[in-house]
């Protein structure tokens, strides 16, 4: 009896020691994924909905294809220096891909390079790196938009906002619209492309533009909210629109006309992102409209590219790809 009852015990740990090994090599055969995520400025208000969109769909990402993926965020505060480090960082742990918003687009060099050395891909988004660093490495790819799409399209927008409120618009009644220009930081592409468009498709649907003052905001609420109260100290009730390369800056224009000192003055403020602020600005009618940047469909290829390159595998059917530069389309949102 004793002996049967031992002989019970035995096959009971047996079975136990085996189930155990059963779970460790399902566990080591578990597919993983390192990522790492570095934002030029997690400040800014589009590239934070970018982030929460990229961390939502790695989620959904792990659960529909059954693997671990490990992703960590990294703030490189507007320093490439920082962003520098945080690269070497990521490579020294083993990650098996990068996604790098660019502080600076013309040192993406270095960080290709350092990527390359250690075989790792990297996946650009929002910020473009010029031409000839996209060429340096057949393991390179880019996420962004058409920036002359997206200040085309915001002229169109205020083409058919001054055809229907010619007389709100021109208050002076000059033919022509005296505006202000609020730009994103110096150097960056997208900041001069949207104006020039924006400004080009205005003037060929026929309405005269005197560019009244224009400044760097640096994609910031706070800095676009400046800005604008000294030109309404300057030029008051002048300003007939407010040109914005971004939501946030428009915003910030918006906070400084609300305030009582100015609450009078209209103008028609026009900015590019689709964030949530704009969209209730527009709602309320403080805004004419925005370009809606889709932060959404960015993530989601950018998640599809880091997935595919992560295993090794030439990356296939993601919409908008040409070569290895994706270009997502942008959608109107006005009044």
């Amino acid at each position: 009896m004793k002996l049967k009852w031992a002989v019970s015990v035995l096959g009971l740990m047996l079975s136990m020691v085996l189930c155990c090994g059963c779970i460790a090599e399902e566990k080591t055969d578990t597919e993983e994924l390192r990522v790492g995520v570095l934002v030029y400025n997690q400040d800014d208000l589009f590239i934070q909905s970018v982030r929460d969109e990229l961390d939502e769909c790695f989620r959904k990402t792990e659960r529909e294809e059954s693997c671990r993926i490990t992703v960590s965020f990294f703030d490189s505060m507007g320093s490439q220096l920082t962003q520098n480090e945080q690269i070497d960082t990521f490579i020294e742990n083993g990650y098996d891909v990068l996604c790098v918003n660019l502080v600076d687009r013309t040192d993406a060099a270095t960080i290709i390079d350092k990527g390359k050395s250690a075989n790792v891909p990297i996946v650009f988004f929002n910020r473009e790196p010029v031409s000839a660093d996209l060429e340096r490495w057949d393991r390179i790819y880019y996420v962004g938009t058409d920036a002359a799409e997206g200040g085309k399209l915001q002229g169109e927008i205020f083409l058919d906002y001054y055809e229907k409120h010619r007389e709100t618009v021109d208050k002076n009644g000059d033919g022509v619209i005296q505006y202000v220009l609020l730009e994103g930081e110096p150097g960056h592409q997208d900041a001069a492309i949207r104006t020039e468009s924006c400004i080009k498709r205005i003037k060929e649907g026929g309405a005269g533009m005197e560019r009244l003052a224009g400044a760097n905001a640096n994609w910031k609420l706070n800095q676009g909210k400046e800005k604008m109260e000294a030109w309404l100290q300057e030029f008051g009730d002048e300003i007939e629109a407010v040109i914005s390369n971004n939501d946030a800056m428009a915003l910030g224009a918006l906070d400084a006309l609300g305030k009582q000192k100015w609450s009078k003055i209209q103008a028609a403020v026009i900015g590019l992102d689709g964030i949530e602020e704009a969209r209730i600005a527009i709602q309320e009618k403080r805004m004419i409209g925005t370009v809606i940047n889709d932060a959404e469909g960015q993530a989601e290829a950018i998640v599809k590219l880091a997935l595919q390159l992560g295993r090794g595998e030439p990356p296939k059917n993601i919409p908008g790809m040409e070569k290895r530069v994706v270009r997502l389309p942008y959608e109107l949102l006005t009044q």
